[in-house]
């Protein structure tokens, strides 16, 4: 059966409010070692604004390579099922979760297939952190259900990381802090890297006025502080802040007012697509975490099915948690095509989400 022309959204890697929709024709089939995807159902967050954002000083963009230099395909994760494999252990029909560009098709070369899934060893790809490489079936996945799917593309990726910065948090004890200070609160890495916190901290959920009661209400902050209200936390407690906002200024008014700031971790960008930057700043240096080195520092101590049986618990009791009406923290907001992805991804940049709207995309 002939494939049918497929479709890509692109972005301009120095423009990104500027994206458009190609339509290209009909893939190749697989040749020898190939399986062909179609990606079907993805989320949209600030997560892939951060993405993007970082693009080129953390190598998303080489993912999945356009052809064009100026322009890039934002990753997204989701759900996408096999519609052409000449590879034994990949079948067509089967479906994998996993990191996808948005389009229709993704050719990937399958290497290491197990009953959990694959790696995909396409040359571009092996240079790049592994974690991404990895492609999850779903009918031995311990963290799927088909009627989650969703749930899963919108918070299972953010929770990776989530549970990773909790983790690094309490694998250096806090740096010394007491209290925890995490901004951009009402966004889904932060709120959920509180929950993983639990009572390890006071955790302090910095937001803007809007999203107080949002903040307030969700069930996993200690306390819940506006931005403009900063000046009224304790200086001199020991404190770790957890940049998820990007914003400079604050970033700068963090450091100033904190005499005690035992650690700066710059997380992601939800208020901004500049890159961090150099500052000259009192106290100890913003510094990027990245997930991928957490997890792969856990999996060589914990091993891999160990790694998996903490993550999976954690996952239970977060699920759970946003499940639980009294919390009223999600909305799943569905959109069809590529089209409704370049929406919402301009809305995504312009900070016009509102933090109870989940936004996944159904191609």
């Amino acid at each position: 059966m002939p494939l049918p022309n497929t479709c890509r959204l692109l972005t301009r890697k120095t423009a990104l409010e500027d994206m458009r929709v190609e339509e290209q024709p009909p893939p190749a089939p697989p040749a020898e070692g190939e399986a062909l995807l179609a990606p079907e159902l993805f989320s949209l967050t600030t997560n892939n604004v951060t993405y993007a954002a970082y693009g080129e000083a953390m190598r998303y963009w080489d993912f999945f390579p356009s052809g064009d230099e100026d322009w890039g395909l934002v990753p997204v994760w989701g759900f996408a099922t096999v519609i052409g494999s000449r590879v034994e252990g990949v079948e067509v029909g089967e479906r994998f979760y996993g990191y996808w560009p948005p389009a229709t098709v993704l050719r990937v070369q399958p290497d290491k297939i197990g009953a959990h899934g694959f790696r995909d060893a396409t040359a571009h790809r092996q240079a790049l952190p592994a974690v991404y490489n990895q492609y999850f079936r779903c009918t031995q996945d311990p963290l799927y259900t088909p009627e989650t799917e969703a749930f899963q593309a919108l918070y299972r990726p953010l929770y990776m990381t989530a549970f990773t910065l909790a983790d690094f948090i309490a694998d250096h004890e806090g740096f010394g802090a007491q209290r925890v200070v995490l901004s951009s609160a009402s966004s889904k890495t932060a709120y959920g890297t509180a929950f993983c916190i639990g009572n390890a901290f006071e955790t302090v959920g910095l937001t803007s006025q809007r999203n107080a009661e949002f903040v307030a209400g969700s069930g996993c902050y200690h306390r819940t502080v506006t931005y403009d209200a900063l000046r009224d936390l304790a200086p001199d407690t020991p404190t770790l802040y957890v940049d998820l906002s990007g914003n400079r200024d604050l970033r700068a008014e963090v450091h100033g007012h904190f005499q005690a700031l035992r650690y700066s971790c710059v997380v992601g960008s939800a208020q901004t697509t500049e890159l961090p930057g150099q500052q000259d700043l009192p106290g100890p240096p913003p510094t990027f975490f990245f997930a991928p080195d957490q997890i792969a520092k856990r999996m060589a101590e914990w091993g891999a099915e160990a790694f998996g049986q903490r993550l999976g618990s954690a996952w239970a009791r977060f699920h759970a948690h946003v499940s639980d009406p009294q919390h009223d923290l999600l909305q799943v907001k569905t959109g069809e095509g590529l089209e409704a992805a370049r929406a919402i991804f301009a809305q995504l940049l312009a900070g016009e989400v509102a933090p109870r709207e989940g936004h996944v995309i159904q191609l």
